[in-house]
């Protein structure tokens, strides 16, 4: 691209020696991955990305990993290029598509690749010649990173990939894989932090520095906490001090000036009990009080459902929650106030820290370890990074503060050392599915689509660990046909058999010595005669045919037995190694392969060809799209009326299950029948994969279905939040995603009529008030 931009123009700071480095690539046409900490200004690469598509005429797109980061960029980038410049597409809101720059969520760019119902490929990507793919750390996500690995996979090779990530271990090993599979990528690493961090710990009512000048624990601190305390021992646990104060905590650091922050802890009943304790802090000045007071009454004013909700007065105080169970126009909310530091504290559980940018002057850690899938844990070091990255604000702070309290079952080492720890590797999160395999088989012959699935990040990094394996496997190989020559100068023997000749002539020698040590009376000695005679005449017979063998009195016998051995042992190691390779080599291929396999059972495929019902799963986006495909075929939906429709959805894109559901809201009669037919759909399915070895979840639940009966005929959301006492925002997330459920129904190819037609009215009556996703 021959466009020459003013950089001096364009930002009006000085640039920092990476993002120049990024910006020299990008102007050459070549991708980049840049790796940086959170809040070191990669959205200046981004940013530049835009501009150089623009002044060529060309488009970008610009994807984030959540709506809400989609939203904000929409809104920013809005401001400077004009409404008519920007688009936006999230799955349910799509404006202006076409324009010079499109924001989206990285799905909708997969799904955008895949084409088929997201409209013509080449149309998805006329003008297009760049895209970024920032937070593109979520590659680690369990359940969402294969969606950036199948981005990368999939994208045409003539367009610039602008990778932004937080730091990473395995920097150099992301860029090898993309330069491989699109094309030529440069890393841009830095550690450079504009505002550098402080570490303290806070301990015995006091706030102490975590780390001396070199960089190891303060020594102060090992000597106060250094000792253990044995969690099982009850002396020990009587002795303990109790876990900080929150109060004490943000007094602490009021005193200090050290706020606004954000307070993370690990379970969202912690956040709320945290928030209520620190009510009556008396953290505002008047002039704050009243700047604060005004601008929440503005937010309310603009809904209504904002007034009743429970943590209003703690607002008007300063302090509030922020976790994924609130209701989205209350973290809105929230997230407003405290950009504009009218909050000085959010009590938040992680998910804000791999959230929207929303950083603060101090993060506070309450524990390094927490509860999760795989038991009790301590943080891992990029968990560790991204919290304690909020901290510190470009522009207004100097320096960053992040405090980590003092607990009883952590030992004051092990703060220090992930205080100072390196980030974590990414890994491949690949996973083919159902849904991969119809739109991959839409647009490619098979062939082609295992040579997209072998492109994997995760097949990638495999093969770079089987490299040691290869190379020894080579060294054997090689070795064995060196082996291979005969050591024999004469007719070549046997050499296998003519042992187990030899072998066999001395066991039966030792049988004879045996019976003759034995001894016995004169009947016995009698038989025993008999025995050995014909043991002798045995061992006679196998000795004749030994000796018969051109191995016997070979010159060269002894080594030849040794190079025997070696063959062996060696073809034994060979398959072994052969086995590992061909388990890892082929792992993600066969899983598509059974895939396949299965839809074509089922009248999804016709040999490898998408058959109409095939086109209409395809069109699903689902943890499951069999499943889903399956339950809107079988006709169990057809008889329900609109509400029971919807509630049955819900069940379906509603994989938490508890043992009650403490709700008032009742599920019609219906809805069970239509449930228990759902069930046994999803039974024959689970069979069907546990035939083929496939391990993709086959889940739903009547956890929500009441609440979406209610919902769907008209209940307002306070009747909605009297009637249940699930976190409000659980409940929005179980509603949207019928919602997006239902829009893929009505628009999914070859769809059953009166079905399509049931979504799109579910839609209309679902889609208000909290529900409705405004950007």
């Amino acid at each position: 691209m021959s466009v020459d931009i003013n950089l001096d123009q364009l930002f009006p700071f000085k640039l920092d020696d990476f993002q120049i480095e990024a910006i020299e690539h990008l102007q050459r046409g070549e991708s980049v991955v840049v790796c940086a900490p959170t809040g070191s200004g990669k959205t200046v690469i981004a940013e530049f990305a835009v501009e150089l598509a623009l002044r060529s005429g060309k488009r970008c797109y610009y994807t984030t990993p959540l709506k809400a980061l989609s939203n904000q960029k929409f809104g920013d980038l809005k401001k400077k290029y004009g409404e008519n410049n920007v688009g936006l597409l999230t799955g349910d809101i799509s404006i202006n598509r076409d324009a010079g720059v499109v924001v989206m969520t990285t799905e909708v760019f997969r799904n955008m690749l895949y084409g088929t119902h997201m409209g013509d490929v080449n149309r998805n990507m006329a003008s297009v010649s760049s895209v970024i793919l920032d937070e593109c750390h979520y590659m680690n996500d369990a359940e969402r990173g294969t969606v950036w690995e199948e981005s990368i996979i999939y994208c045409p090779e003539n367009i610039q990939l602008v990778a932004l990530s937080a730091t990473v271990a395995n920097a150099g090993e992301l860029t090898s894989w993309i330069d491989q599979t699109h094309g030529p990528t440069k890393l841009v690493l830095s550690d450079f932090r504009p505002v550098p961090l402080r570490f303290y710990y806070f301990g015995h009512s006091q706030l102490t520095p975590l780390l001396h000048s070199g960089g190891g624990l303060n020594g102060k601190l090992k000597s106060l906490f250094g000792k253990k305390h044995d969690r099982f021992n009850k002396h020990a646990r009587r002795k303990m001090e109790p876990l900080p104060d929150p109060r004490e905590v943000l007094n602490a650091l009021n005193a200090k000036e050290m706020l606004p922050a954000i307070y993370f802890l690990f379970s969202r009943r912690g956040c709320e009990n945290q928030m209520k304790a620190c009510g009556e802090l008396g953290l505002l000045d008047r002039n704050e009080q009243q700047t604060l007071k005004r601008a929440i009454d503005e937010l309310v004013e603009a809904n209504a459902n904002l007034k009743t909700h429970p943590h209003i007065n703690h607002l008007y105080k300063g302090v509030a929650v922020h976790h994924a169970g609130m209701l989205p126009s209350w973290k809105v909310t929230v997230e407003k106030l405290f950009q504009r530091g009218l909050i000085k504290a959010v009590f938040a559980t992680e998910t804000l820290a791999a959230g929207i940018n929303m950083p603060a002057r101090t993060t506070v850690i309450s524990a390094i370890s927490k509860r999760s899938d795989e038991g009790h844990r301590n943080l891992r070091a990029s968990e560790f990074l991204q919290m304690s990255g909020r901290a510190g604000r470009r522009g207004m702070d100097t320096v960053g503060h992040v405090v980590i309290l003092r607990h009883p079952f952590e030992h004051i080492d092990d703060v220090a050392k992930l205080a100072t720890a390196k980030a974590d590797p990414l890994s491949s999160q690949f996973t083919p599915s159902y849904g991969m395999v119809l739109n991959l088989l839409q647009r490619h012959n098979i062939q082609e689509a295992k040579e997209l699935i072998e492109r994997s990040f995760g097949q990638f990094v495999m093969n770079q660990e089987l490299e040691p394996l290869f190379e020894e496997k080579m060294t054997f190989e090689s070795e064995l046909e060196h082996l291979s020559k005969p050591l024999c100068p004469g007719e070549l023997g046997d050499l296998a058999w003519y042992k187990r000749q030899i072998d066999q002539h001395n066991a039966k020698n030792k049988q004879i010595k045996a019976i003759k040590r034995g001894g016995g009376g004169k009947h016995q000695m009698e038989d025993l005669a008999v025995a050995i005679h014909t043991l002798e005449k045995e061992a006679s017979d196998i000795m004749d045919l030994a000796k018969k063998m051109p191995c016997y009195q070979c010159p060269v016998q002894k080594p030849c037995s040794k190079q025997a051995d070696r063959v062996r042992t060696l073809t034994n190691k060979l398959k072994e190694l052969n086995r590992i390779a061909d388990r890892e080599i082929g792992k993600y291929w066969r899983t598509f392969d059974s895939l396949a396999n299965i839809l074509r059972l089922q009248g999804y495929l016709n040999a490898d060809t998408v058959t109409d019902l095939g086109k209409m799963a395809a069109a699903i986006r689902a943890t499951n799209e069999l499943f889903i495909s399956e339950v809107v075929l079988s006709g169990v939906l057809k008889p329900l009326k609109v509400h029971e429709f919807a509630a049955v959805l819900t069940a379906l894109v509603t994989e938490e299950s508890r043992p009650e559901d403490v709700s008032s809201a009742k599920i019609d009669p219906n809805v069970e029948i239509a449930l228990e037919r759902v069930a046994k759909i999803g039974r024959k399915v689970f069979l069907m994969q546990r035939d083929f070895n496939i391990d993709i979840p086959v889940e739903f639940s009547p956890l929500f279905c009441g609440l979406s009966q209610m919902w769907c005929t008209g209940a307002t959301w306070e009747q909605i939040r009297l009637a249940t006492y699930h976190d409000e925002g659980i409940v929005v997330r179980a509603l949207r995603r019928t919602i997006d459920l239902c829009r893929q129904i009505a628009v999914a190819p070859n769809s059953p009529q009166e079905i399509a037609d049931m979504a799109v009215t579910c839609e209309r009556l679902m889609a208000r008030d909290e529900v409705r996703e405004d950007y």
